[in-house]
């Protein structure tokens, strides 16, 4: 076999192996990835969001008022606006159903994340968003429900003085000439970022009043514009 022969037959093995490697990678390259599966998530209709990321219709993450219903805690981003269909609330106010009297309540903010127990819970929708979440309990104690509002200043943002000033003016409504008044109440207001934020306190007046006060949270999340 001449030289030139030769020359020409491994050209032609060269080019044909270049085209089986471009058709390989052609084929492969939709099942390319990078990282552990859990780098991404692909919806079926193509979309991904990077992990962290929030899909369309999980707007509050996986809780809703029938899983809070069912006793799973309530984890909701009130930081960004929660659409009603995603919680599975309607037009109207829902008055949850809480299991053995008790909730589990964990409400992310701009700047940290509020924890408590709800003896009740309700909850507003305005223009298909959630509107106001209603968080009620009841403390037995003037120091013990300071103690409290003080825990929750931080993250609520309540002005610790106001918080103070109403354990200093609790001894007042508690003596004897008040028994049989009107029920006292005392509203602090606060914000978090857009997330506004306030607490209702009440109690009877009079001697043993302070035996159960009941706080009334409102927490309001961000809703568009």
């Amino acid at each position: 076999m001449s030289r030139l022969g030769l020359a020409g037959r491994r050209r032609t093995a060269a080019r044909a192996a270049v085209v089986v490697l471009a058709g390989s990678l052609v084929l492969t390259a939709c099942t390319v990835t990078f990282g552990g599966p859990d780098d991404a998530t692909a919806s079926p209709g193509g979309t991904s969001t990077a992990t962290g990321g929030t899909a369309s219709g999980d707007e509050a993450g996986t809780t809703t008022i029938e899983d809070i219903e069912r006793g799973e805690p309530m984890r909701w981003d009130v930081s960004r606006p929660i659409t009603a269909e995603s919680v599975g609330l309607g037009e109207s106010q829902a008055v949850v159903r809480v299991p053995d009297g008790a909730a589990q309540v964990e409400l992310t903010l701009p700047d940290g994340t509020w924890s408590t127990t709800a003896e009740e819970l309700t909850i507003q929708p305005r223009r298909g968003y959630v509107s106001t979440i209603n968080v009620f309990r009841t403390l037995s104690g003037g120091q013990a429900v300071h103690d409290q509002l003080v825990a929750d200043a931080e993250v609520l943002g309540f002005p610790r003085s106001q918080v103070d000033r109403w354990l200093d003016e609790l001894p007042a409504s508690l003596d004897a000439s008040r028994t049989g008044g009107t029920r006292e109440r005392t509203g602090i207001n606060g914000s978090n970022g857009d997330v506004v934020t306030s607490v209702q306190i009440s109690h009877e007046p009079g001697p043993g009043g302070d035996e159960s006060i009941r706080l009334w949270y409102a927490i309001s999340p961000v809703t568009p514009d």
